[in-house]
């Protein structure tokens, strides 16, 4: 293996300290300049520029995107929604997978090991809402089986930065 692609295929790829240093001050700011942000990491602008383009390219920034408070946009009810399908073949979690996909109101959906198949994230305006969900769309999701309802009472850590 040549050392360009057991770079490419360690956890942090070939990330040196300055790409680290424009993920950091990214992921705090996504609003911020080129101009700001190659001061912030100690770079000319182009040099920043270049990498900042380069780091969008390979995928390591996926997105930017604005962070919105769920309740004026009136989604203030978060919901954790376990889902155990009736069969666990490759056809029934893909199945499952492309129609959650299509729901709007669910945020993230994460196969998991243990008691249930899936986690979902889900938020709506409010239970009403989450049982008009839960009985128009959720239960006909294709496989499901079981659905285990966990409302949040109160969010205490939602902006987790990666590590980097």
């Amino acid at each position: 293996m040549s050392d360009k692609s057991a770079a490419e295929n360690s956890p942090t790829g070939d990330l040196d300290a300055a790409d680290r240093r424009i993920l950091r001050a990214l992921q705090a700011d996504g609003r911020i300049s080129n101009k700001e942000l190659a001061a912030r990491v100690h770079l000319s602008e182009s040099a920043c520029l270049a990498r900042t383009r380069r780091l969008f390219e390979r995928g390591t920034i996926r997105t930017v995107r604005a962070h919105i408070d769920p309740e004026a946009v009136g989604q203030g009810t978060v919901v954790l929604v376990g889902v155990v399908l009736d069969r666990s073949t490759r056809e029934s979690f893909a199945a499952f997978e492309a129609a959650v996909r299509a729901l709007a109101p669910v945020l993230e959906c994460h196969l998991v090991a243990g008691d249930v198949d899936y986690f979902l994230k889900v938020r709506v305006r409010d239970i009403a809402g989450y049982n008009r969900l839960h009985a128009e769309k959720l239960i006909a999701l294709p496989g499901v089986r079981q659905v285990r309802t966990f409302f949040v009472l109160d969010e205490i850590k939602t902006d987790g930065l990666l590590a980097v």
